[in-house]
Formats: C-alpha cells, structure tokens, sequence
C-alpha cells in the first residue's frame, strides 16, 4: 500500500529546507483571479475532460464517454481494420518519436503533441562520453476521428511524462506542462574502469494556447543536475507547478491565468514534501520522511507551516483530497482481503473535523474535473483500477462509482475481444 501511494506521490516530491523565494510575486487569488475551472487533467495516460476521456495505447489513440466507458479507436471507418499506417486513429511514427505522445480533444478539434528527441553527441573520447538528447513537441491539428492532420507549431522541449499522476491541466484554451528541453550525460571513466555519471537536465513550464498555438515558457533552467518530475494542479483558478528530482531538491510555483504571472512559492532542499492541493492562499502537503503528519502554510513570506492533522497506524500515511474548500484525510484503513475498508475524516480549511466519511473499499483519490471525481480503488483481484463518481455523491463512492481502467493499462478494444 505505502509502495503504491509513493509511486503517486513521487512525481510531485520536492525536498526541503522548507524556504520560500525572497520576493516573490505573491497576488491573492481573490482580488486577481477571473478564471474558469480546468477543463481537463493528462493523469496515468488518460486524458480526463468533461465531455470525455481520451487515451492512448502502444499504437493508436482511444476515445471513451464517461458513461459507459468504453474505450475505442477514434477512427469512424467501419471498414478499417486498425491494423495499418492509414488508420487515422494511429499515433505519428517516425524515427526520431520520444514515445511521449498524447492527444486531446479541444472545439471539436483533436490536438496531438508528438514529442521527438534528437542524439547530439558533444564530446566522446575514451575518457569521457558525452551526450544529450535535445528534445522538441510538434503540435498537430485534426479531425475528432484523426484524419485531415496538419502540424501547426514546433517548439524546444516536451512533456516530462505522460503517464505519471498530474501531467497536465487544461483550463481557459491553455494547456498547462511542464518537461525537459536537454537531458545531458557526462560519464567520465577513470584509470579503474569505473564511471562517475553526472545528468546535467535543462527544462522549462510550457504554456501552449490551443487557439493560435503560441506557446510561452516559464521557470526556465539549463544544467540542473539530476533528472527531474513534472506535476499540475488547479485549484481556485490558480496552477500550481511541482518540479523536483524526488529525492533533493524540488521547486513549487502558482501561475495567475488571468495576469500571466507566475511566482515561485516554496523551494525544498533537504526534504521531500509532497504537494496535495490549496484552498486559497495556503497550500497543503505532507513530507516523505515520514508521512504521517499532514501540514498547511499560506502562501506569504515568513509564513509558518501549522499541523493540521497527525495519523496513526503502523501502515498509515497522509492520503487526503482538498475539495470545495475541505480537507479529506484517510485515517482508518483495511488494505486488501475480503472486507477492505477505507475512513475519512472532513476537516475544515483550518483542522477543525467535521464530519467522517466510511468506504465498503480501499480508495484514494486523483482528480476532480467538472463535476466528476476521479479516484483508485483496489479490486477483489488485488489490482488497482481509476473510478469516477459524482461529487454530489462523495460519501456514496462503493456504490455510484462508474470504472474507468486499470492505473497503468489501458483496457483496449483489443483486450475485450480476447477476453471475449
């Protein structure tokens, strides 16, 4: 179980001394935000919108509504066997793919970000070998059903990774990522024959408007050493950036849609905090050292971080949902078996409980978009499956949940006729 929930949380860890940027362009959200809601989420390969789910598996993009969901090729040919390089539902192949592709449907259009990588070798002697791997998103336009592509902008770097939780945020026609520009490796090889590898990561938050194309960067860096994770949020109309190598450092910024403003928050070093939503100016996390206690600092310079709730157990740590401004912290739990079960205790903003909310499964959560939560649960087969539900019906998620797929594995038209 904690293995599972770190693997979630990971990829937005940042490390830390705990420090904030020394003047940062804090604007309240209040006075300055006039946003929509998100409009879509990229998470665990899926692409989450409110009309419905796009996803992709090894050769060829899906589409599913929410109800039922049922995943199929996006190409309306009945003829098409899907099998060959004319199917307009298959993905862009060529030599030079980073194997980062994905897909969203935007006013009635399908945008495709196909992710290349170019080798450039720098320097390689017999003492040292070094490489990069330049990297650059093309920009596709089409048909809902794939066909009549043309590619509409290229720009320097791409997607960190597709498939991890928070990828990207939709919201107001901008899409929200972040990824690297260049990932160099420097192997140096001493008179022993052993290797001191060093990873040199340049990279960058992208901002792509869906209506002309145009695309601004944000927290650009070159040469940060290590390699680096990349996760959105949207909470109140504000984005909310987590880059960090998981395991020393990691920086957090917000992003104002509507001013265009983006400011660093909180920057880690030693130790890894674990980003888990805002409810106005104050943010929530928890740390990986530890995990059991769950903590909240508004978003101001010299701000103190306050405890908010500690959990107990010996294989309990912080799971919470920050939604319509309250906290959900799991804090009874039974893992597996014949009658798992999963408790949470609704804490206002501050801490103050006020209610508990029981589970007839294990669950924990990934998203809200719209008026759909998104979250995992464990089946009888001991394999975690995504679910959504109405918010209207979050005490009720055992039984008004509808399933998704499995976390990781798309369940493909091809996997319904072999189990046929």
């Amino acid at each position: 179980m904690v293995a599972f929930l770190l693997i979630l949380s990971l990829a937005g860890a940042g490390c830390g001394e705990r420090r904030q940027a020394e003047d940062p362009a804090h604007i309240p959200q209040a006075e300055e935000t006039d946003t929509a809601a998100k409009a879509g989420v990229l998470s665990c390969g899926y692409f989450f919108e409110e009309d419905g789910i796009l996803s992709m598996e090894k050769e060829h993009f899906l589409y599913s509504d929410w109800e039922p969901v049922e995943f199929d090729y996006i190409c309306m040919d009945s003829t098409c066997s899907h099998r060959n390089e004319s199917c307009s539902a298959g993905v862009i192949r060529d030599e030079e793919s980073a194997l980062k592709d994905f897909s969203l449907l935007y006013q009635d259009r399908l945008i495709i970000l196909h992710a290349c990588s170019q080798f450039v070798d720098n320097d390689t002697s017999k003492e040292v070998w070094d490489y990069s791997l330049v990297y650059q998103t093309d920009v596709y336009e089409a048909d809902p059903d794939g066909s009549n592509r043309r590619k509409m902008a290229t720009f320097p770097g791409s997607i960190g990774s597709p498939t991890v939780s928070h990828a990207a945020v939709l919201m107001g026609g901008k899409l929200y990522f972040g990824g690297p520009t260049e990932v160099r490796d420097v192997i140096d090889q001493d008179i022993q024959g052993e290797q001191a590898i060093k990873i040199l990561t340049s990279d960058a938050v992208y901002c792509l408007d869906l209506n002309d194309y145009t695309v601004e960067t944000f927290a650009v860096a070159e040469n940060k050493e290590g390699g680096y994770q990349y996760q959105f949020y949207e909470y109140d109309g504000m984005i909310y950036a987590t880059i960090s190598d998981c395991r020393n450092s990691a920086v957090w910024y917000r992003m104002n849609p509507g001013t265009g403003v983006c400011e660093e928050i909180l920057h880690f070093d030693t130790d890894v905090a674990m980003f888990e939503g805002a409810i106005g100016d104050t943010v929530y996390y928890w740390y990986l050292d530890s995990g059991k206690t769950f903590y909240a600092r508004d978003i101001a310079v010299g701000a103190e971080e306050r405890e908010i709730m500690e959990v107990t157990g010996e294989n309990m740590i912080v799971v919470p949902l920050v939604l319509d401004g309250q906290v959900l912290c799991m804090t009874d739990s039974r893992f597996g078996g014949e009658d798992p079960m999963a408790e949470y205790t609704v804490l206002d903003c501050d801490g103050n409980v006020l209610d508990t909310i029981r589970y007839d499964d294990y669950i924990t959560f990934l998203d809200v978009v719209g008026d759909k939560i998104i979250y995992f649960k464990l089946n009888s087969d001991s394999e975690w499956e995504i679910w959504w539900a109405d918010r209207k019906d979050l005490s009720d998620l055992s039984k008004k949940g509808v399933r998704i797929g499995f976390f990781f594995r798309i369940d493909t038209p091809g996997d319904r006729d072999n189990e046929d």
